[in-house]
């Protein structure tokens, strides 16, 4: 059985944000994790470093898409999935699976021809996945760029304040002033927290510093009390990093032992991905959108090209029929 190769090439058309999960022990770096790899070193030896776009992230949502788009066909005929399915279709996550026993090559087999979605993207230890999903990569190694913005408060809008009740007015004004007094109360902390440290290393006493810090800590507790369950709604800076708008990621996937029912469930998740073609985080604040093609190859021929972007169908030339003609997916 042969295997079909797209090779992919995808476009940030606004700043594309993501933070990896920390792992276990380890610490974010410098970027608050956003994915990083080394790729060669200098004339020193020094490793050079680029940001990217994760496989997993790419592979995660041709998946979602894929199996959502069941189950909304399945709900509406009153066919809903089970949990179990749900779980094992969406996230490929099978807990049978785990436990140390003999593959009963059958029902493997079995599972393979009734799940269209398994069969490709595997599930659990079980089922091997039949997609290969590179990372993508830029041509020329990047970093992530730091963006900043700021959560507004209400009184930030001219005239707020006074469509609010009365009550909720004052309750505002006191939070507002118990917040400020928190934050001076919070630095006064960080600056005895610095001093004492470096007291310690000195070997002097630090009896004065540890009584006012309590006092500093005490002050703070009691500001952030005053405010009540209006502690998270001041006005706060927000800051991410993100892969500069305009570069081109260059990527793979591989369809091995290719079925015919493959490349359409591929198809449908990228015209999903076109129709709202946002990746990654901070989508709200202008980060995300994307575009991309993708050239299908079978035997080395290109048998189609997938265009996606633009908040629109995708466009899709199928060279296999007569006349090269263009179709929407």
């Amino acid at each position: 059985m042969k295997n079909l190769i797209i090779k992919a090439s995808v476009r940030t058309e606004s700043p594309l944000s993501i933070a990896m999960p920390i792992a276990e022990g380890g610490i974010a770096n410098r970027y608050k994790n956003f994915p990083l790899m080394t790729r060669g070193v200098d004339a020193d030896g020094n490793k050079q470093q680029t940001a990217y776009l994760p496989s997993t992230t790419m592979r995660g949502f041709l998946r979602r898409a894929i199996v959502t788009d069941a189950m909304r066909v399945a709900a509406d005929a009153g066919k809903h999935y089970t949990l179990q399915r749900a779980y094992a279709d969406l996230i490929g996550q099978d807990s049978a699976s785990e436990e140390k026993q003999d593959v009963d090559l059958l029902k493997l087999k079995t599972t393979r021809e009734e799940n269209p979605v398994i069969d490709l993207f595997g599930c659990g230890m079980s089922v091997k996945s039949r997609l290969l999903v590179s990372h993508f990569v830029p041509a020329n190694n990047i970093l992530p760029e730091a963006f900043s913005g700021v959560r507004k408060d209400l009184d930030d809008t001219d005239g707020v304040l006074d469509l609010i009740s009365e009550s909720d007015r004052e309750s505002f004004l006191g939070r507002t002033e118990a917040n400020s007094s928190r934050a001076q109360a919070a630095s006064v902390v960080k600056d005895l927290q610095r001093k004492i440290k470096a007291s310690a290393k000195k070997g002097e006493p630090t009896a004065d510093l540890d009584e006012a810090l309590l006092k500093a800590e005490q002050l703070v507790e009691k500001y952030e009390a005053s405010m009540g369950a209006m502690q998270n709604s001041t006005r706060t800076l927000v800051g991410y990093y993100a892969l500069p708008a305009g570069i081109d990621l260059i990527g793979r996937m591989v369809i091995e032992n290719v079925r015919d029912r493959d490349l359409p469930m591929i198809e449908l998740a990228l015209n999903a991905l076109s129709l709202r073609p946002l990746l990654g985080a901070q989508t709200a604040r202008g980060c995300g959108e994307i575009s991309g093609t993708f050239d299908v190859l079978s035997d080395g021929h290109l048998i189609k090209k997938i265009a996606i972007g633009g908040w629109e169908s995708a466009k899709m030339v199928d060279f296999l029929n007569a006349g090269h003609r263009e179709k929407a997916a």
